[in-house]
């Protein structure tokens, strides 16, 4: 292994901001595990700064920042956080792992967990300050896009379809729901539906 990420976290976090594809290309003998043990440092980093934030928040504007209120909750919190990250890890992997191999991927399933594990390194940085947490997501997502490229041999415009249409085809099934939900049955019949569908 070239880099091991349980030995140098840090470097290799400060390389995912500084030198994002160097560092990508040094991690690339990274298994499984040493992504995921990333992934979860990266989540306690974030959970621990949300929570003085929004606590420092919360005393002066608690309508908008609750604050959190002992150390259980934090803990609750925290553990929730790394939890859900780590099932969303996994899960989000496998759906971009698919788009990958259909883009002509080919690296496996720890490739791409790899490349999402590092690329989740945005949120530790600014993803725990308002406004600024938004740029995160789509921080991470370039760097799931040069991840994808590096891992899986995939050109940049393979690269950005395989990571950016699942989440492009998930909004617009929000988007629908969210119309369907709209919509009062009362009001629309079967034969109008028939109608403006034919």
């Amino acid at each position: 292994m070239s880099l091991s990420i349980e030995e140098e976290f840090f470097p290799i976090f400060r390389g995912m901001i500084t030198e994002p594809q160097k560092t990508i290309r040094k991690s690339r003998s990274a298994s499984l595990g040493d992504a995921i043990t990333y992934f979860v440092i990266v989540l306690v980093i974030y959970g621990v700064l949300t929570a003085v934030f929004t606590g420092i928040l919360g005393q002066v504007i608690p309508f908008f920042f609750p604050a959190v209120e002992d150390l259980f909750s934090a803990a609750f919190f925290l553990v929730g956080l790394v939890i859900s990250g780590v099932i969303g890890l996994f899960l989000l992997g496998a759906i971009l792992h698919i788009f990958i191999k259909i883009a002509g991927g080919s690296g496996g399933y720890t490739e791409t967990m790899r490349a999402f594990a590092l690329a989740g390194t945005p949120l530790a940085v600014i993803g725990w300050i308002p406004v600024l947490g938004l740029l995160s997501w789509l921080w991470t997502l370039v760097l799931v896009v040069l991840g994808a490229r590096e891992y899986h041999k995939l050109s940049v415009i393979r690269a950005v379809i395989a990571i950016f249409l699942p989440f492009i085809l998930l909004a617009l099934l929000g988007i629908a729901a969210a119309l369907l939900f709209m919509i009062d049955p009362g009001q629309v019949t079967i034969s109008e539906i028939v109608s403006f569908t034919g």
